[in-house]
């Protein structure tokens, strides 16, 4: 036997929300909206009117960005004693000295650098050679040989 069946002193009573209930709800939602309108306009005119990155943003390194995706995606191949393509990756001087072909970034020269070249599958072989390189890791590269390759 249920103890809250019909009819059941036990039963609860919902009834329509009451008119102060109601009165209440409203008045706390215009006051949220007009907390939050206010609060969107401030915010709004703290921010930069430009486009421009924030001047706090760490430029683009090799030994903090560039290094550890290189580790990653290329180190097997570009290394040690024999590297493919003479090419080592490795170390910062290793890439700017370049490989068999050349050098293979052109500090400032993001086009021009047959590193990228390869990762954005422009020149042959493209590298990696069975995988795609993440467009977001060759967005970094590009913007640290654009910003002259510090090391």
């Amino acid at each position: 036997m249920d103890p809250k069946g019909a009819g059941s002193e036990l039963q609860e009573r919902r009834g329509p929300p009451s008119l102060l209930l109601r009165a209440l709800a409203f008045a706390l939602a215009v006051v949220l909206a007009v907390v939050l309108t206010s609060l969107g306009g401030a915010l709004a005119s703290a921010r930069p009117k430009t486009d421009a990155a924030p001047s706090t943003a760490l430029p683009k390194s090799y030994a903090r960005d560039v290094a550890p995706v290189l580790d990653h995606w290329c180190i097997a191949c570009h290394h040690g004693d024999e590297p493919h393509g003479g090419l080592r990756l490795d170390s910062f001087a290793g890439v700017l000295r370049g490989g068999d072909t050349g050098p293979a970034i052109i500090p400032g020269d993001p086009d021009g650098s047959l590193l990228l070249a390869k990762i954005e599958r422009r020149d042959r072989p493209s590298m990696p050679p069975r995988r795609r390189f993440p467009a977001p890791l060759t967005a970094l590269i590009r913007a640290w040989i654009a910003a002259g390759a510090p090391p």
